[in-house]
């Protein structure tokens, strides 16, 4: 049984209980077999745990309305949960520069960068706390998780950034296309996210960064003309600022 044939995709459905039978079928196999997969899939478990308690934070109070006679010509609106917008945001993610110039303030994307924020606003200092893998599993997680988007990505790359730790990488998929989240800690605790998609198209490349708020958090975009890039936490636009430049020069 080969791990690399169980994504993060594959074990999210597990989780939530949408897995088709061949695939519990694989996954538990592997669960069984290879500590790998045990400990990919704990560190999801984390993930959606997470969220939920994000979603049961964000869900508003029920009030019962007395009770009155409809409003003529006008039609009563439905009630939408504050939540549905990010979960549905949370469900596409999952299913579906030193030497740069720096563009300030770039109208807020839509997208894969829109859906890369809600998901991230979701984090708090709880969701990485409790990661902290060998080395090892670190490189072994990274080769697996760079290789989707067609990198080789050093860890010691990571590791070298200033002012965070980095935590764990995961392949999420959009629209149909994977997409790297390499997540990061502050000494604080705030979560950070790297995430990498490569283009529909080649494009010619650029030096341009442009910084952006999404979501409440601060956030760097870039380009190299195959791969579209954006780092994403915090409200420290200053070390957003300076992350992406390391990355965007050290050509990740």
């Amino acid at each position: 049984m080969q791990n690399e044939m169980i994504s993060d995709e594959d074990l999210v459905a597990y989780l939530d209980g949408e897995a088709d039978p061949a695939t519990i079928g694989r996954i538990e196999a592997g669960l069984r077999r290879e500590a790998d997969v045990r400990r990919r899939l704990d560190h999801l478990r984390l993930d959606v745990e997470a969220l939920k308690d994000s979603f049961a934070l964000l869900e508003p109070p029920v009030f019962t309305m007395p009770e009155a006679a409809p409003a003529r010509g006008r039609a009563a609106a439905a009630a939408v949960p504050v939540w549905g917008t990010v979960a549905a945001a949370c469900v596409a993610l999952v299913v579906g520069f030193g030497a740069g110039h720096w563009q300030q303030e770039v109208e807020a994307p839509k997208g894969w960068m829109a859906y890369v924020a809600a998901y991230q606003a979701l984090y708090s200092p709880a969701t990485l706390a409790a990661i902290d893998q060998p080395q090892e599993a670190l490189r072994s997680e990274l080769a697996r998780v760079s290789d989707a988007v067609g990198k080789d990505i050093d860890l010691a790359q990571l590791e070298g950034l200033a002012d965070v730790t980095y935590k764990r990488g995961q392949v999420l998929s959009f629209k149909g296309r994977p997409l790297v989240q390499l997540a990061f800690a502050t000494p604080t605790g705030v979560p950070i996210a790297f995430c990498i998609i490569e283009k529909k198209e080649a494009t010619a490349p650029s030096d341009q960064i442009a910084t952006l708020e999404l979501e409440g958090l601060s956030a760097a975009q870039w380009t190299d003309g195959v791969h579209d890039y954006v780092i994403i936490g915090g409200q420290d636009t200053a070390l957003i600022e300076r992350l992406g430049g390391q990355l965007q020069a050290m050509q990740i």
